[in-house]
């Protein structure tokens, strides 16, 4: 309950319903491969969804993800997200709210539908609906006024059944809210220590067979970055160069000279005054002092197979025409090469381990006897810390308990004072003890908080109850889904 009321709290019942059937509105995209099938793409209890409206529903989505990432959106990420499921899923949801609300005699009328597009931002201007700005919105997304007001005819009745299906939920209980009051509000305190690879790099000794060994074992983490050898020619901007291309017209004509003579090798014969700079096999983090460094350049530099010219590449300093005479693969070094680095790294690698240990040893002593955490980690030369926690603590009022276990310690208690493993965040680990837990005296919720905590269990009972409304509608209808969306 208390989970669920977590995830909640911050969300009115409509909107969280909006999230789950993805209500659609406007401004999608419709693919051209399948704008003029007429078969449909979905159909639920023989009400058939076009594959424009899955279409609609699938470039929404993706324009939501793609603005969350920053506008690329992986193809592999695309494919572990399951986009086409979720459409599918929302699109099959959404006709069962539709049917179900229709089912329960609901109706939305010609006023409503109305009154719903002109307070729809979108065909908004100064702050009121007006109609030359709608039909021209609709008209750049091929919708006519008609075909748009039944959308969202449709839409709006399933949003009728969401709060038909979640107003069957209507009371919470003063058990209910002292329960949440309760939980929110209790604190626990406990005493932990913290165990850093930081405090056993000193610790570890290093055998030169093991050492060698483990170098073996992750010399692929050793391997040389690519490397290449260039042969170029700069036109760098300088004060003669008044914007009228001076040095663009110096590089285009080098480089259609090159193309025309065949090879820069030709080239350079025909042309004995034209600068070829080289420069020695190099690696895209040490790039020679006469080389334009900025990245189009050496990002062009390190596409480039062995013998293969460059087209003319342009950067703030000018234009660069780049010819790769030879590339070095990666390799792995010869272990007495990389010998201190592997070192430092085993030392690195040991110290997480011994680390790791000390923490597993450190709580099988407190699990197996009476001794108290602040004793042993005396014993072992760490500091013991105290500190009361709610569910809510952050910042400064953690005093360095990591808050992302926190969550982790209301399930200890006086019979149970200890995790079953330490808890671990980044390379540190945190073995931790239950030394108390505080509840509110019930007497002392505010009637604001009461309030409060009786909307967020409310939504949460509708909530529930529509998406076991809808997981029983799932499997009692006739769903049909075309192939060509599987």
């Amino acid at each position: 309950m208390l989970q669920i009321f977590r995830d909640k709290s911050q969300s009115t019942f409509i909107q969280a319903i909006v999230l789950v059937i993805a209500l659609v509105f406007i401004f999608w995209g419709v693919g051209a491969n399948m704008m003029d099938s007429r078969e449909a793409a979905i159909v639920v209890n023989d009400e058939e969804i076009s594959f424009q409206e899955y279409q609609r529903l699938y470039d929404q989505l993706l324009s939501n993800y793609r603005q969350q990432l920053g506008g690329v959106v992986p193809e592999e990420l695309l494919k572990s997200m399951g986009l086409s499921e979720q459409v599918k899923s929302q699109l099959i949801q959404q006709a069962l709210l539709r049917q179900g609300a229709a089912a329960m005699g609901l109706m939305v009328s010609a006023p409503e539908v109305q009154k719903h597009i002109q307070e729809m931002v979108q065909f908004q201007e100064n702050n009121s609906f007006n109609m030359e700005k709608y039909k021209a919105i609709l008209a750049s997304n091929r919708l006519t006024p008609h075909k748009f007001e039944i959308a969202q005819r449709t839409d709006m009745l399933a949003s009728k059944g969401v709060k038909a299906i979640g107003s069957f939920a209507t009371i919470v209980t003063e058990a209910e809210i002292n329960d949440i009051y309760q939980q929110v509000k209790e604190t626990i305190s406990l005493q932990f220590t913290r165990i850093s690879p930081a405090d056993f790099i000193d610790k570890v000794s290093i055998n030169e067979d093991e050492l060698a060994k483990w170098f073996e074992q992750n010399k692929n983490n050793y391997k040389t970055a690519t490397k290449i050898k260039l042969k170029f020619l700069s036109f760098p901007l300088n004060a003669d160069d008044d914007g009228s291309g001076t040095a663009f017209q110096k590089a285009n004509d080098a480089y259609e000279g090159i193309i025309a003579a065949g090879s820069l090798q030709e080239f350079a014969k025909a042309h004995p005054d034209a600068v070829i700079e080289e420069t020695e096999f190099f690696s895209r983090a040490t790039p020679p002092e006469n080389l334009d460094k900025d990245a189009s350049v050496l990002d062009t530099a390190f596409t480039l197979k062995a013998g293969e010219l460059s087209s003319l590449i342009e950067s703030p300093a000018g234009y660069s025409i780049l010819f790769a005479e030879a590339i070095q693969a990666p390799e792995i070094p010869p272990f007495s090469d990389v010998k201190e680095q592997v070192s430092e790294d085993y030392r690195l690698y040991r110290s997480k381990v011994l680390a790791g240990d000390k923490s597993r040893e450190i709580l099988k002593t407190l699990q197996d006897g009476s001794t108290m955490l602040a004793e042993v980690a005396v014993k072992e030369g760490l500091s013991a810390e105290e500190v009361t926690l709610s569910r809510s603590s952050q910042g400064a009022e953690t005093k360095g308990f990591p808050p992302s276990l926190i969550s982790d310690i209301f399930s200890l208690n006086a019979s149970k004072p200890l995790p079953d493993e330490a808890g671990k965040v980044g390379e540190t680990f945190y073995v931790y003890e239950f030394t108390g837990r505080t509840l509110p005296d019930p007497d002392s919720i505010s009637q604001e908080e009461k309030e409060l905590y009786q909307t967020q269990i409310l939504n949460a009972k509708q909530e529930r109850l529509l998406i076991a409304w809808i997981r029983h509608q799932e499997k009692a209808a006739e769903i049909y889904t075309n192939k060509n969306i599987q």
